[in-house]
């Protein structure tokens, strides 16, 4: 599956590459998703916050970047909502309304700036507002979001790589990458 120029400015969007057929892409998606929320469900409510945290960890630097390029955002605030997630995780220290409603605001900023680097942003602020979710109420589908932002933020960093010239699909390396780190973080994750 492939990032389009026009899917740019749909955040998620995707659309298949010439090495892809259609059903082919979406069926391997499809299923991707069936076997990551079956690996997520046998998680605990922690451990589904935690996984959700570590791939925050991976896409933070997308808003950094947004932030020193364009001086929109402010990663600190999504930096405090990910350390309040963290404080959760270890003493039980509530995530509080305000900093999950600062951490949306940042997403906000994201989703209003043109360009594939908003784009990643948009993934990163969008992953820390899942795993605050995640830290509060320990369901499934934030952290199945927060995994998805961080196979899209790879397939958009790499048709970016290349201005737009060559397709990325789920042979992509940056892709094939993530979805090995985010392997690796449910099996550390499960076994913990």
């Amino acid at each position: 599956m492939t990032v389009s120029d026009e899917a740019l400015g749909h955040r998620g969007a995707v659309v298949p590459c010439r090495d892809c057929t259609e059903d082919d892409g979406i069926a391997w998606h499809r299923d991707e998703e069936r076997r990551l929320t079956a690996r997520i469900t046998e998680l605990s409510a922690e451990g589904r916050a935690t996984l959700a945290a570590l791939t925050v960890a991976r896409l933070q630097p997308y808003f950094l970047r947004f932030h020193a390029e364009t001086g929109r955002g402010d990663p600190r605030v999504l930096g405090r909502a990910l350390a309040d997630v963290w404080r959760k995780l270890d003493d039980g220290t509530s995530v509080t309304l305000p900093v999950m409603l600062a951490a949306f605001d940042q997403l906000q900023i994201a989703a209003d700036a043109p360009g594939a680097l908003a784009d990643l942003a948009w993934y990163s602020a969008a992953s820390v507002t899942n795993a605050c979710h995640a830290a509060v109420h320990g369901e499934v589908r934030e952290p199945l979001h927060c995994l998805r932002y961080g196979r899209e933020a790879a397939l958009t960093m790499s048709w970016h790589a290349t201005g737009g010239t060559r397709s990325a699909c789920r042979h992509d390396t940056l892709l094939q990458e993530e979805l090995r780190l985010q392997s690796a973080d449910l099996d550390l994750v499960a076994s913990s």
